[in-house]
């Protein structure tokens, strides 16, 4: 983890990274506007080589406010959904969107380089291996991301919690069948947005289960 409220600054969602094979940096989220600190937690973890590559899970500020500070110092490709493409590249109408309000911030808005349309897609980033899904419910095009690492499959499920809102564009029923279905992908470890680190098949199984019990699933 490279970043959270605690590790880099209020607000941030929690912001990970993935050491690719060649040694560079796939960032999962952005923060809020707290760059610099990621970018120090990251070389303090000896973590020093380029970023090139950035997930954005979903639309909201806390995870997508600082994309515009990563992209002005790397030459990094951002990865979104493509339903929620409008409200990170910043469409007029789509302001409510990213709940940027919330935090009494103005968004600045960054332009996503790789549109996921489709509900699995396995890419190869700098010779790794990373599997997206999409998981619509928090977000229409909220999405994970799976890597293997050390055999163990890792999952990247941002704000898998929810909350559900209209003014997100929220379905509780569309959530519900995603969290059904990241049930069925075996998961060893769980990176969640901000709850953190699940480790074992049977806390990641129990999180998300609770969840689904929470809300009358």
């Amino acid at each position: 983890m490279a970043g959270s409220s605690e590790l880099s600054g209020f607000g941030d969602c929690c912001v990970y990274a993935i050491r690719l094979e060649t040694g560079n940096v796939c960032l999962i989220d952005a923060g809020t506007s707290h760059a610099d600190a990621i970018l120090h937690n990251l070389q303090k973890a000896g973590i020093t080589k380029a970023i090139t590559h950035l997930i954005l899970t979903h639309a909201h500020y806390d995870h997508i406010g600082a994309a515009w500070q990563f992209k002005d110092k790397y030459d990094l490709v951002v990865i979104a959904h493509e339903l929620d493409v409008d409200a990170i590249e910043g469409v007029p109408g789509t302001e409510r969107l990213t709940a940027a309000s919330w935090y009494g911030a103005i968004y600045q808005p960054v332009k996503v380089d790789l549109v996921i349309r489709n509900s699995i897609e396995e890419m190869t980033l700098d010779g790794t291996s990373i599997v997206i899904y999409h998981s619509p419910g928090h977000t229409p095009g909220s999405i994970v991301a799976t890597v293997v690492d050390d055999g163990k499959t890792v999952l990247f499920g941002q704000d898998i919690h929810g909350p559900f809102m209209p003014e997100f564009g929220s379905s509780i029923q569309d959530w519900a069948t995603s969290m059904k279905m990241l049930l069925g992908l075996d998961i060893d470890i769980l990176c969640e947005g901000h709850f953190g680190v699940f480790q074992g098949k049977d806390n990641v199984k129990k999180f998300i289960t609770s969840h689904l019990e929470q809300n009358g699933f």
